[in-house]
């Protein structure tokens, strides 16, 4: 037992140590007939949806306001447009501010950490957390600070920050969600919320109720106004995808390949469906369909009531973690490395859009011994609940 269980931890690092250095994942957005799509680690470029031609890509020899070149690290959160500007954040650090129509740099901020989670503009400002365990408040004109002090957790927030009628819920790796005062950023609960492990997802708000979900392999239902528990239900890995609510039923992917239906009363497993790979995409309905995709790059598309197949899932053939993006009767999935396919709802056909170059980085350090890695059978954080040093590391088996 002993050796088996050595063996797989060798086996494991020497996997870990061909890993790319952070990729990003960042699903695609459409403002303005354009889609802004993750193009590779280096690249963000916006596409007209009519033609399917590659208007600008970023940062395309732009500089920092410092002078700097920029050098574009992976996107993990889906860029967001308000009033013609996109906004994201790179591993880099650097927080962007785009015009949609040219790509032009209208300003940018170095946050100091790694920025994985998506940007939010709402009650007039933006809101976007960091590696470094601060959850920052700013001027989405000029990027300039508007909270008197950033909020700090005591761990990594990877999870997109939600903005809802004057609150900020954030959940940190410090295994907390926060619920904060949006003018100013001081806690609205007595206490935060706590759970066992880290928490990355982003929160879903339906009805009063919080739902994030943790690397303690629990979703959570969370009492908005006081932060208190209503109700966990435990799978057989992380929950990492964001949440879908539709009437009285919670949908949530696992990285143990499920992805579950549970009453939104009571966390009651309805029925479950297995993609036999990770889900870290976040599920969506559109018209009558559910459609899940699984880390392989199969997509299903599912009856909402019983789990039931409604057609035979989809093999797009690439790496699917990013948040997909529904649009009318398809949905726009960007994988891995900068494919981005459109999949037809009502029977699952796909074609592949726009086939970006795919860069080849250096490997990246192996993790050090315990880090856990979601895909194997029995995940568990560390004791600061972070999951290693990176995304892509943490979501690759």
């Amino acid at each position: 037992m002993l050796l088996a269980a050595l063996t797989a931890a060798l086996l494991l690092a020497t996997a870990c140590a061909r890993i790319a250095q952070p990729s990003g994942w960042a699903g695609p957005s459409l403002a303005g007939g354009r889609l802004i799509v993750h193009s590779g680690r280096e690249q963000l470029a916006a596409v007209d949806i009519a033609s399917l031609q590659v208007v600008w890509e970023f940062p395309g020899g732009q500089k920092h306001r410092d002078g700097t070149k920029v050098q574009l690290q992976g996107v993990y959160g889906n860029p967001i447009i308000a009033e013609g500007i996109v906004y994201f954040g790179g591993y880099d650090g650097w927080l962007y501010a785009l015009d949609l129509a040219s790509g032009e740099l209208k300003w940018d901020a170095n946050v100091g950490g790694h920025i994985i989670g998506g940007p939010v503009v709402a009650e007039g400002l933006l809101y976007v957390g960091s590696s470094n365990n601060r959850l920052y408040a700013l001027d989405p004109a000029t990027g300039d600070p508007r909270w008197p002090q950033p909020f700090e957790t005591g761990d990594d927030i990877w999870a997109t920050p939600l903005v809802d009628n004057g609150v900020v819920y954030v959940s940190s790796m410090d295994k907390k969600l926060y619920a904060l005062d949006a003018a100013n950023g001081s806690e609205r609960w007595p206490k935060a919320f706590s759970a066992d492990g880290g928490l990355a997802a982003t929160p879903v708000l339906v009805d009063g109720t919080l739902l994030v979900g943790g690397f303690d392999r629990r979703l959570y239902a969370v009492d908005a106004a006081s932060g208190q528990k209503k109700w966990s239900f435990k799978a057989d890995n992380w929950f990492w995808a964001r949440p879908l609510v539709n009437g009285d039923t919670v949908y949530a992917g696992s990285l143990d390949g499920n992805v579950y239906a549970l009453g939104l009363a009571d966390g009651k497993r309805l029925w479950s469906y297995d993609l036999k790979a990770p889900v870290r995409a976040a599920p969506i309905i559109v018209g009558d369909i559910l459609l899940v995709a699984g880390r392989q790059g199969r997509v299903a598309g599912l009856d909402p009531q019983n789990g039931g197949p409604v057609w035979t899932p989809a093999e797009l053939g690439k790496t699917l973690l990013a948040d997909p993006l529904p649009q009318g009767d398809v949905v726009y999935f960007s994988a891995q490395g900068g494919n981005l396919y459109k999949v037809t709802a009502k029977d699952g056909s796909f074609v592949q859009l726009v086939p970006f170059p795919v860069s080849t980085p250096a490997a990246s350090p192996t993790p050090a011994p315990g880090t856990p890695t979601p895909g194997t059978a029995t995940p568990s954080p560390t004791a600061s609940g972070t999951a290693g040093s990176s995304p892509t590391q943490a979501a690759t088996p």
